[in-house]
């Protein structure tokens, strides 16, 4: 995909409901470089000595239904949409591929792979929100979006999407098992597992191992809500 979708999903100053959208845009917890995500900080974390990962355990249901679950992720790919979005659109081409100069193939592919990533976003939260209305909910519109130099700075922006796409695996993981209505979980389990490819592919980018651990852990839906809430515009 070598198309520019900016104008199809920048819903960075579409009014906030209340309801998840409100819940994100109290205690803002700073800027992506300040986010604290100290787990997925690379390989090196990890030494001999430690012990062996083990599988993560379940993190407390914080939903009070399928709905819920639903307008949660997709604040979450709004969040994702319009960062791609922003960033492809403020970012020279030339200075993104200047980012990865020597790295062969890369260097000639990364904007193209970050339109795609950018529309898989956006395709997300197209099919999320119609999913809510399927099951006769409102869904969550997007809130207004601050990302400062996130979607800038080459550097910034490809670090910046390294993090919310851990967090968003993160997110997935910690919700899933919380959905009720069976029919609903292959399409979450397939958009998590894109993501998760997502989080591999821009952690590389960024200089990291793509798959730093044999288990994920996943989140809570406060702990998200708790990173997530730092691009949001009170």
């Amino acid at each position: 995909m070598t198309n520019d979708n900016s104008n199809r999903f920048d819903l960075g100053r579409r009014p906030v409901l209340s309801g998840l959208a409100g819940v994100l845009a109290t205690g803002a917890v700073g800027t992506a470089a300040a986010s604290g995500d100290d787990h997925h900080a690379g390989a090196d974390d990890t030494t001999q000595d430690e012990p062996a990962d083990q599988p993560p355990e379940a993190v407390p249901d914080e939903f009070e239904n399928d709905i819920e679950i639903l307008n949660y992720a997709l604040t979450l790919e709004y969040l994702e949409a319009v960062f791609y979005t922003r960033g492809l659109r403020n970012i020279d081409e030339s200075a993104l591929e200047q980012q990865f100069e020597g790295r062969g193939p890369i260097q000639d592919q990364v904007v193209n792979r970050l339109r795609v990533v950018r529309d898989h976003e956006i395709t997300h939260a197209e099919v999320l929100g119609q999913t809510v209305e399927s099951l006769g909910g409102e869904p969550a519109q997007s809130p207004e979006f601050d990302f400062g130099t996130a979607v800038q700075d080459p550097a910034e922006f490809i670090a910046t999407a390294a993090m919310l796409e851990d967090i968003g695996v993160s997110a997935y993981a910690g919700a899933a098992p919380y959905i009720d209505t069976f029919e609903l979980v292959p399409p979450a389990l397939s958009i998590h597992s894109v993501e998760a490819r997502h989080a591999s592919f821009l952690r590389e980018l960024n200089g990291e191992i793509g798959f730093p651990e044999a288990f994920d852990d996943p989140r809570s839906r406060s702990e998200v809500l708790e990173l997530a809430s730092g691009f949001i515009v009170e």
